[in-house]
């Protein structure tokens, strides 16, 4: 590879880093975005709902009359923790998509790889 070759390809890379730079105010709204929804889970049939938000704290519980009649208090507990981890996945879920997209444009996977194919074998013992 000539040096005028690896000019243009540290051209490129600083050109993604740039837009990289570019687009971090977007990623930081995206982010605040995600933290300000509200996630429901729901068990026994709808009648336990469980509300986090996209940090995956607990807002709010709600217990119909019927789900509190009908199970014990082991039961009970059991259905809210299933509605509590539901509304946890579903945050989590959106979490991975959001970041997903945000990695996909930005093509960071590509700008790792050409980073790592630039600078293989440095700073390695020759021996």
């Amino acid at each position: 590879m000539d040096e005028l070759d690896k000019l243009r390809r540290i051209t490129e890379q600083l050109e993604r880093l740039e837009r990289l730079s570019a687009t971090q105010a977007g990623t930081a709204a995206a982010a605040e975005h995600l933290v300000t929804r509200e996630f429901t889970g729901k068990a026994d049939k709808g009648g336990i709902t469980a509300t986090v938000d996209g940090a995956g704290n607990l807002l709010a519980i709600d217990i119909s009359r019927l789900s509190k009649r009908r199970h014990d208090g082991v039961t009970l507990g059991d259905a809210v923790l299933e509605a509590i981890h539901a509304a946890e996945q579903a945050a989590a879920e959106a979490k991975t998509a959001l970041m997903g997209d945000l990695g996909a444009g930005l093509g960071l996977r590509d700008l790792f790889g050409d980073a790592r194919h630039h600078f293989r074998g440095v700073g390695t013992d020759p021996r």
